[in-house]
């Protein structure tokens, strides 16, 4: 027995079953902690997917250091499994992914494999970029897959296996027409349009595996939307993402009635989820069934007191806004369309909702910032430490592929550590005030991936 898996799985609930006998097997892996990947719906999601499929069995692999190279719930090595498919939401996980094909005993190289397994990749990073692991992969799910996973499972199934680089290639071939698939072998310079689903409420997206260890422990996840209906200059969810799709609420109360079935705490998820139309009469909804609600952040402008009483009165003491720009002026150089007078309004709503402390989140080195912007920071966080306790997170600005400031490079080293330095100082003097920074090594290195090109990892290639 497994005792990685030993250890997690008494902790879970809705575990799925191997299917032993089923035609052909994958190991869904994520190039990260068991903690992160449990957290990460996306991941719960294409692996409920494809295990209700019946031609398909399913396992999972974390990637963590000591652990050994086998599945999580067979205990078998990674490469007799027909499919190792990558769930990848970090650019900084493209270094585990290639450990982890280093230490299988696979060629990195796809030129190199002419049979099974095949080496497929999706995940959120990929809508970004799809690039940079290109020459290692035989298929990349770009953008959204629950509608393209089906088609491209449907044509492997025509297939009793692949066991010659002549079936391989047939595969490749009839799957490279499916939308948001992207070939490396055959698509080579092609721009392909991220897969974006029509109608969310076909594909309702929640925790699947109820686990105490992961971030969110014992909570079950619902995602209420996609998309964003801001369009923020620096950011992918709104730029790349599609539209906003909010869920029916009908949809929403059933997912939620699943979940109460395991667990009080439901866990509400979305880029914009004060931009649900009826998302006060859904936590109202959730209250009256004794469920406990909470979330990771909220977007500012639109965020009520319905909304803020349910969270404190489900136990949740901070609740967290992203002003992203200390001044209005850079705010709205960013397209977020928020004033100081609006920020602090909804504080002070959030204190009589009952909410103990405030988070505020900042990015170092924006375009066009000065340090007159900075002192901005400096005059909000106060005028907010007035109203509740603050929390200050300062993370660092990294310009993203297919946004407005895709153009734009990281500021320097020595400017963001500057502006770090300063307000450290500044805010450690103070009372009410926390703070905390991003680290500027991983912003470097995800700032070179996110932007790197299929030859930007050869050298990771053996000899």
């Amino acid at each position: 027995m497994n005792r990685f898996f030993t250890g997690y799985a008494h902790k879970e609930i809705n575990t799925v079953l191997v299917k032993k006998h089923a035609r052909f097997k994958i190991v869904l892996v994520f190039p990260n902690s068991y903690h992160i990947g449990m957290s990460n719906l996306g991941f719960q999601t294409i692996y409920y997917e494809l295990n209700k499929m019946p031609d398909a069995s399913c396992e999972r692999f974390f990637y963590e250091p000591g652990r050994k190279f086998l599945s999580l719930e067979s205990n078998n090595p990674l490469k007799s499994f027909d499919i190792i498919a990558f769930s990848v939401s970090y650019e900084l996980d493209y270094l585990n992914i290639l450990h982890i094909l280093k230490n299988i005993d696979l060629p990195l190289e796809r030129s190199k494999r002419s049979t099974m397994p095949l080496l497929i990749m999706g995940g959120a990073v990929c809508a970004i970029n799809y690039l940079p692991l290109a020459n290692f992969m035989d298929l990349v799910f770009v953008g959204e897959a629950e509608e393209s996973l089906p088609g491209f499972m449907t044509k492997l199934i025509n297939f009793s296996s692949i066991n010659t680089g002549q079936k391989k290639e047939r595969l490749l071939q009839t799957t490279s027409k499916i939308k948001g698939v992207f070939i490396p072998q055959l698509h080579a310079n092609e721009q392909i349009s991220p897969g974006i689903i029509k109608d969310v409420n076909l594909y309702p997206t929640m925790s699947r595996v109820i686990t105490t260890r992961t971030e969110f422990a014992n909570t079950f996840l619902i995602e209420i939307s996609r998309g964003c209906p801001w369009r923020c200059r620096f950011c992918v969810t709104g730029n790349i993402f599609g539209h906003f799709r909010p869920r029916r609420l009908d949809v929403l109360i059933n997912q939620a009635n699943f979940g109460l079935k395991y667990t009080s705490q439901v866990g509400l998820v979305g880029a914009a989820i004060c931009n649900h139309p009826q998302i006060d009469e859904f936590v109202t909804r959730l209250r009256e069934k004794k469920a406990r609600i909470s979330v990771s952040s909220l977007r500012i402008n639109n965020v009520s007191m319905i909304l803020l009483k349910s969270l404190a009165e489900s136990g949740q003491k901070t609740v967290t806004f992203a002003p992203e720009a200390g001044s209005e002026k850079l705010r709205q150089i960013l397209n977020k369309q928020l004033t100081d007078a609006e920020m602090l309004a909804k504080i002070e709503l959030a204190k009589k909702a009952g909410i103990k402390k405030i988070k505020l989140y900042f990015m170092i080195g924006l375009p066009q910032e000065e340090q007159e912007d900075i002192l901005a920071i400096v005059k909000l966080v106060k005028n907010a430490r007035q109203i509740l306790p603050t929390i200050v997170h300062l993370g660092i600005f990294v310009p993203k592929p297919k946004t407005p400031f895709s153009q734009e490079k990281i500021k320097a080293r020595k400017l963001i550590r500057g502006r770090f330095n300063f307000l450290k100082k500044v805010f450690s003097t103070e009372k009410n005030i926390e703070f905390d920074v991003a680290s500027l090594r991983q912003a470097m290195q995800e700032a070179q991936f996110a932007k790197a090109d299929q030859h930007f990892f050869k050298y990771f290639v053996r000899d």
